[in-house]
């Protein structure tokens, strides 16, 4: 079922940027081969750069894909990697989720003004960012569970040592 929802996740934000891009190609062509500008192709383009972003950044990155400055986790032991994995999570998810109730209310209160151009209310342009915000807090809730378990060692990355592979952490 999971795969599935990652596949439906992944179909969409390909969709999404795919479309993007044919839209950009297209407004290229009519701009600069027949010299026949439009005005909502930009719209469309900026619009779905908007949800393709903030969708692959809830549904399609994982977290290694993220930026993260990794410079002193990388030298702690197994332990302070848990609790270097539990504050980071509770900041970050924490701000997330603490961010939902505002941006929702911001948001909705964007439904009374339209784009310019194509007139889709700045809420549905927007919408994906309560989406962004909702899968980061969950995903960091979802890790302090799994921190606070029985296999948190897998979570943080530890090896077990062996001498026969170099690559082992001690």
């Amino acid at each position: 079922m999971l795969k599935q929802l990652k596949n439906v996740a992944g179909f969409i934000g390909t969709l999404s940027y795919g479309v993007l891009f044919v839209t950009f190609i297209f407004q290229v062509v009519l701009r600069f081969v027949f010299n026949k500008p439009l005005a909502w192709s930009d719209e469309l383009i900026v619009i779905l750069y908007v949800f393709s972003m903030f969708w692959a950044g809830a549904f399609m990155l994982k977290e290694k894909d993220h930026v993260m400055l990794d410079i002193v986790y990388e030298h702690l032991g197994d332990q302070g990697k848990r609790v270097f994995c539990i504050t980071y999570s509770l900041i970050i998810g924490g701000l997330f989720l603490w961010a939902i109730p505002a941006s929702y209310s911001y948001v909705s209160f964007m439904m009374r003004e339209d784009t310019p151009v194509l007139g889709i209310p700045f809420a549905y342009v927007f919408s994906a960012f309560i989406l962004f915000l909702a899968a980061i807090g969950l995903f960091y809730i979802r890790k302090l569970v799994i921190l606070f378990g029985s296999s948190w060692k897998e979570e943080v990355g530890a090896v077990p040592h062996d001498p026969k592979n170099a690559e082992s952490v001690e």
